[in-house]
């Protein structure tokens, strides 16, 4: 017998968090943030996000306890006012209660006058988009999504379809194509007039944090799942940075002062949270072992576009990251219609993407229609 009920007592919140725990116990490339970090994403008070998003979260029981979990997500300033997103989703292998996990956000969005469900989304576009299909064997970074091979097949059985891929490309040194290629196109972005990067200063986020919006709300607005991010949740973003980030790897572009670009970097730490769950002597290998990095956020206003700003914001970065001893890294994530990124990085930096995550969707709201 499965039981859904929502989430609105303390020990639902335990069971939540559960949940994960027990579906992942033997997995050693889970990478769970620590779980008070967990709960302040649900809180209204730490998370500027929540001041748009609406969550509605369920828990699935049965006789041995939980058993799996969703989240079925409204965001007040998604353009597409049809759509609704389903995320945070957790799930023993079984299509039963996968199929009543996401009938439950279903009938939570059609409740809210939503036509659509896409996901998984958590807790916006903004954030955590996206289920691993390919690259099982690659560690996630921190804050990437990571799932069992099998939730592919209980979606895909229970009536969703594919939206869109995201790639996550690997970089090694040895890796960048036609260097001098793309180093030649960022000496040629150098030359336009009143051009320069510069590192972000993380003791201003309201100042940076308006640029990094101003940025983001102008380059991304033909993206799927595009909301505007505001001052707010960007200086929030810059002062999560500051406990891990490398300050050198964050950096915006600008022209005559204003911000045209701005690609943002940041160490895996995945290592470390893997490593607390690990043995002292894995802890001791992770700490000798490679400098990892992530490429987060690439983006540049559409006018700069075919100026070579991005050449000149990737080829800093590879610059930086040699000189600080980095000497491995991931790309992520770039959507599949995003043709001139996956473009300059296949043919200039790497040749395929080692990971694939896939977004899904039911066009029209049916409840136990499979």
């Amino acid at each position: 017998m499965i039981e859904i009920i929502k989430v609105n007592r303390e020990n639902h919140w335990q069971q939540y968090f559960q949940v994960a725990r027990e579906i992942y116990r033997g997995d050693p490339l889970w990478t769970p943030l620590p779980e008070n970090s967990q709960r302040l994403m649900f809180n209204r008070q730490a998370n500027p996000v929540l001041k748009h998003v609406v969550c509605e979260l369920f828990l699935a029981i049965n006789d041995k306890g939980p058993v799996g979990r969703i989240a079925a997500i409204t965001d007040d300033f998604l353009p597409d006012k049809k759509v609704g997103f389903f995320g945070c989703f957790e799930t023993i292998n079984s299509q039963e209660i996968a199929s009543a996990l996401l009938d439950a956000a279903a009938k939570s969005l059609k409740s809210r006058g939503k036509k659509q469900i896409q996901g998984p989304v958590t807790l916006n576009t903004s954030q955590q988009v996206g289920l691993l299909v390919e690259g099982f064997k690659f560690p996630p970074q921190m804050m990437m999504p990571y799932n069992p091979p099998y939730y592919q097949k209980l979606l895909e059985t229970a009536g969703f379809e594919k939206l869109l891929d995201l790639y996550a490309y690997p970089w090694k040194p040895d890796y960048t194509r036609n260097r001098k290629t793309l180093t030649a196109i960022a000496k040629r972005a150098s030359r336009i007039p009143g051009v320069r990067v510069r590192p972000i200063n993380l003791n201003d986020p309201m100042g940076e944090g308006n640029r990094l919006a101003e940025i983001h709300n102008k380059a991304m607005t033909e993206q799927w799942g595009f909301v505007p991010l505001t001052q707010e949740e960007a200086a929030h973003y810059l002062r999560e940075m500051r406990s891990y980030a490398d300050p050198d790897l964050l950096t915006f572009c600008e022209v005559d002062h204003q911000p045209v670009g701005v690609c943002l970097i940041m160490p895996d730490v995945g290592h470390e949270l893997r490593a607390s769950r690990m043995s002292p002597f894995s802890m001791l290998h992770n700490i000798f072992g490679p400098k990892s990095l992530r490429v987060g956020v690439l983006a540049v206003i559409p006018e700069y576009r075919r100026k070579g700003v991005v050449a000149l914001l990737i080829d800093r970065a590879i610059d930086i990251a040699l000189r600080k001893g980095y000497n491995r890294g991931e790309m992520s994530l770039i959507m599949d219609s995003n043709e001139q990124m996956n473009r300059i990085i296949t043919s200039k930096v790497v040749g395929k993407a080692h990971k694939v995550f896939r977004i899904y969707h039911k066009p029209n709201l049916q409840i136990g229609k499979n």
